[in-house]
């Protein structure tokens, strides 16, 4: 159900890019949201501007949901990144998008496939070649930059975006993105 939601806007830091600032505020939503399995959805309203997701967050989810959110953003110290909204009604009239996680092959795949390949004596140059023009030819999706709380590294994470003719109920990952299930947007 996403009949509200948080509307989380970056503020301007002098040290920090927008994108940091984004990522910053998907951490500490990512703090919080497994808490609510897979209840919270997260919409960028101004994806792809900029070749980025954009300096808006929205957090969708029923009233319940997004009332206990927002207590826990208001502890977190959010509020020097971002400003944060009341919750709000969800618009009745709105179009629907799906945010999924794109998995981006890198050079350490490739070079994983080139010793697996080598071990078993099918390793050939031309592989290598194509490997690299399929890589560069990957579409490109705007992302941020986060750190694992597990492992302390940090990793990408890539945004797909897709406008939806119909709204969709399903679960959302602990980053409130979903292969399936929609958000409002407005």
């Amino acid at each position: 159900m996403t009949t509200h939601y948080i509307e989380l806007k970056a503020i301007p830091q002098m040290d920090m890019l927008q994108s940091e600032v984004v990522g910053h505020c998907m951490q500490t939503l990512h703090k919080f949201l497994p808490h609510f399995e897979g209840r919270i959805g997260i919409a960028f309203p101004a994806y792809g501007l900029g070749r980025t997701l954009g300096g808006i967050l929205r957090a969708f989810g029923n009233e319940a949901d997004c009332n206990a959110l927002y207590q826990q953003l208001l502890q977190s110290g959010l509020e020097d990144y971002a400003l944060i909204s009341q919750v709000k009604v969800t618009p009745t009239s709105t179009e629907h998008r799906c945010y999924s996680r794109v998995h981006r092959k890198g050079q350490s795949c490739i070079r994983r496939t080139e010793a697996f390949l080598k071990s078993i004596n099918k390793w050939n140059e031309g592989i290598r070649e194509e490997m690299q023009n399929r890589h560069q030819s990957t579409a490109f999706f705007p992302h941020i930059h986060l750190k694992s709380a597990s492992t302390s590294q940090r990793f990408i994470l890539a945004v797909k975006e897709r406008k939806m003719l119909k709204a969709c109920e399903g679960q959302f990952g602990s980053y409130g993105l979903s292969k399936i299930a929609t958000v409002p947007h407005f």
